[in-house]
């Protein structure tokens, strides 16, 4: 059974409400349109952890001429996490089918410290064996070296890994190096996907060729790292 790695924004967590989406451009005063690319384009070193969260701020509101203190950086940075704690819960639904059902799950996301352990600290988080972080590891996607580690981490080759994410360029960055990789647009797809790519459906009866229920053989789980 191969392992199923997931990540987290765009994936597990849904896009985030109107209200939520526009509460960090609101506390700075800032236009929407001119406040996101320049979240977005300092936010790489805070997700790879080199910069810390108080750092990151202070080049945003720095470019957006916006004066910062120690109350504002708290407020942002408990802001934007919230801004991505919106969960699918169809996505969550699945992940507790697949765990029921003895699959491998893991988690790998681009995510400063600050988000990674709210993830860490929901009753979900458990249903991963590894949970993966571009903050932790100094690593980001789509960088191969980050997909290295995941599959070091997990103790399979590529081919024994399917990874799911919403952003094609990370899919296609895995599938570069063999990872079976499926781009995320929606839970019902997914569910077609994992049987096309990793044969779920028919290993999750119990019934497939070679399975502990075919041969009457029982097999240890998969234990990676």
């Amino acid at each position: 059974m191969p392992w199923i790695v997931f990540d987290y924004a765009g994936v597990i967590s849904a896009s985030p409400p109107v209200g939520a989406g526009a509460l960090l451009p609101e506390t700075v005063a800032a236009p929407p349109a001119r406040f996101w690319p320049v979240y977005w384009a300092h936010r790489q070193p805070y997700d790879l952890g080199a910069v810390t969260a108080e750092e990151f701020w202070r080049e945003v509101c720095g470019e957006l001429d916006v004066p910062l203190d120690d109350d504002l950086v708290h407020v942002l940075v408990a802001l934007d996490v919230r801004t991505w704690a919106h969960v699918n819960e169809d996505t969550v639904a699945l992940l507790r089918e697949l765990a029921g059902r003895g699959t491998p799950l893991a988690l790998l996301s681009n995510a400063p410290v600050e988000l990674a352990r709210m993830v860490d600290g929901r009753p979900w988080a458990s249903l991963f064996r590894h949970r993966l972080y571009s903050a932790d590891l100094g690593l980001a996607k789509p960088a191969p070296e980050i997909f290295h580690e995941l599959t070091g981490r997990l103790g399979a080759a590529p081919g024994e890994v399917v990874f799911v994410d919403d952003r094609e360029e990370n899919v296609r960055a895995a599938r570069m190096l063999g990872i079976r990789a499926v781009h995320f647009t929606g839970v019902a797809r997914l569910r077609a996907d994992l049987d096309r790519v990793a044969g779920w459906a028919r290993v999750r009866t119990g019934r497939a060729a070679g399975s502990p229920a075919a041969t009457g053989r029982a097999r240890p789980s998969r234990r990676g790292g």
